[in-house]
């Protein structure tokens, strides 16, 4: 118990060891302890003076400065994250695919929030000062001066499930586009003819690609998108489509919903079943995007269209290290081809 009027002894912050230290315990220069710990090539310094460097490195419990040691070698071996979507099953499972590959390469990870597309070039500036190796975009569109800062930066850069045409600027993509129309080509087959669409953030590469490819594949039919409700790829976005698509005013309903992610597909279910009293798959199909761990689950048993992550993520951080080494002669969009896998949310309206 504290008695009162007793002084307590405060815990000072201990002081950080440095190499100069080192060097005095050592009896050597400062700046022969930073050549053994960089490794510098071409200095000979005695077997005998690195074991004495050594034994006091540990006697003082020394640990070397990793980003000092880059920036002397012109390289931190950091690489900068951008996302902006941390409630998404797909960005997490990405950013932690991500997280382990770089680990694996010996690379850290410095992963910055962007609250708002807004707010990119105050975040993007922030990664340059930290001097990162490279940066990855996840689902964030960067405009051309942003672009420029980063070559006069020369860091690397790369877009992660977005790309940009008139930018040159490398990119790993699922190949939406063709996603669209397989799923019109699938529903239509499967005996479906009123056909809506859940759509994700308008402004996106991904939801455009998703939906032209939905329409050039339902005009090979002689079709059209049935209905449309806009959202932002989210649980509550699947929830008001319900309510756009299935409300009191509309008498005509579709016989089939594509949604723009497995969230916005859920939110739609929940909301057609729990309020509208709608029967999956007999009374609507529902396809969702992402193949996200939810798709699987008992309630939902959702169709969707797989992003294969781990693929995605390996081509990224391979085209990203390979422009921080100047091996890329010209910049990359690589696209991907995202499966269709089949559950129990479609039905077979030939049957």
């Amino acid at each position: 118990m504290i008695k009162k009027g007793e002084i307590l002894n405060v815990k000072q912050k201990k002081k950080r060891i440095s190499s100069v230290d080192v060097a005095r315990e050592a009896g050597v220069s400062q700046s022969t302890v930073s050549r053994v710990f960089n490794n510098s090539k071409g200095v000979n310094v005695s077997p005998e003076t690195v074991q004495k460097i050594m034994a006091a490195a540990e006697k003082l419990n020394y640990k070397p400065s990793i980003l000092a040691q880059g920036l002397k070698q012109r390289s931190t071996n950091i690489i900068g994250i951008v996302c902006h979507n941390f409630q998404s099953p797909f960005h997490t499972h990405s950013l932690n695919c991500f997280s382990r590959e770089l680990q694996n390469l010996g690379y850290t990870t410095l992963l910055l929030n962007l609250s708002s597309d807004a707010l990119l070039d105050d975040v993007l500036l922030r990664a340059l000062e930290y001097q990162v190796d490279g940066i990855i975009l996840t689902s964030v569109f960067l405009t051309s001066h942003l672009a420029e800062d980063c070559r006069d930066y020369n860091t690397a850069v790369i877009q992660y499930n977005r790309y940009s045409e008139e930018h040159k600027v490398d990119s790993v993509c699922l190949d939406n586009r063709k996603a669209g129309r397989d799923v019109a080509d699938y529903l239509y087959k499967t005996g479906h003819r009123k056909i809506s669409f859940l759509a994700g953030t308008p402004s996106s590469s991904t939801n455009r690609d998703r939906r032209e490819g939905l329409i050039e594949g339902l005009r090979d039919y002689g079709l059209s998108i049935f209905s449309e409700s806009i959202g932002d790829f989210s649980y509550e976005s699947g929830l008001k489509a319900a309510d756009d698509f299935l409300g009191s005013s509309n008498k005509d309903r579709p016989d089939s919903v594509f949604c723009s992610t497995d969230l916005a597909a859920a939110g739609f279910i929940d909301n057609a079943r729990d309020r509208y009293g709608i029967r999956i798959p007999e009374d609507i199909s529902v396809i969702g995007f992402d193949d996200s761990p939810l798709a699987s689950w008992p309630r939902y048993g959702l169709t969707t269209i797989a992003q294969p992550i781990d693929f995605m993520v390996k081509e990224t951080i391979d085209i990203l290290l390979k422009s921080i080494k100047f091996e890329n002669e010209e910049f990359q969009h690589k696209l991907i081809h995202g499966p269709m896998i089949k559950r129990s949310t479609v039905a077979d309206r030939n049957e």
